[in-house]
């Protein structure tokens, strides 16, 4: 009778072990979002983009971070969800030489972007503008974004910063951004009998 039982629970711990083993681990899920279960705020997921670029015969290394930041205070968004806020860090850097570094928050943007849209935003992006890219080489171009952090709302800011060869930077409203379509298919009209 021990070995039944013994057997039993050694059947039953393998068949959980199975089933553990197939569910996925929290860094395989396709979500966006990631968050604390303790506090119930969400946060964007984590990010960094690295490249290198040629301005003016000479080759740089840029990388642009967005990442959340629980020492801030947490954000309310429209459709009432807390969120942590989100910061974006561009580095630019030429051999071994820093040309630029900065880290952005919502509030280094305020003159961009409405007191009260602010107020329920965060950082929600952050890219090279390829775009730009192939208008102008004397310079370098990103898309900073703040909007809704909820990935089903399309509340957004989108900000160009240039940063000269010298450090010096701009900021301003992004103007005749293309973008493509989030999966293909989002661009085809329906047919009229279509339910």
């Amino acid at each position: 009778m021990k070995t039944l039982k013994t057997s039993v629970a050694v059947l039953l711990t393998l068949m959980t072990m199975a089933c553990n083993s197939n569910q996925p681990k929290p860094t395989e899920q396709t979500t966006t979002l990631q968050g604390s279960v303790e506090t119930g705020i969400q946060a964007l997921r984590d990010y960094t983009l690295q490249d290198t670029i040629t301005i003016g015969g000479r080759l740089y290394n840029y990388t642009c971070t967005l990442a959340h930041d629980e020492t801030l205070p947490s954000i309310i968004n429209p459709q009432g969800a807390e969120y942590y806020e989100s910061q974006v860090c561009i580095a630019i850097r030429r051999d071994s030489t820093d040309v630029f570094k900065k880290v952005f928050h919502k509030s280094n943007l305020r003159e961009y972007v409405p007191a009260q849209f602010l107020k329920n935003s965060t950082m929600v992006g952050v890219n090279y503008n390829f775009n730009k890219r192939d208008e102008d080489r004397s310079a370098f171009y990103f898309i900073i974004t703040v909007g809704d952090p909820d990935v089903t709302s399309d509340m957004a800011y989108p900000l160009e910063l240039k940063v000269a060869t010298d450090g010096s930077y701009s900021l301003k409203k992004a103007e005749n951004l293309e973008t493509g379509p989030l999966s293909d298919g989002l661009t085809v009209e329906p047919r009229e009998d279509a339910i």
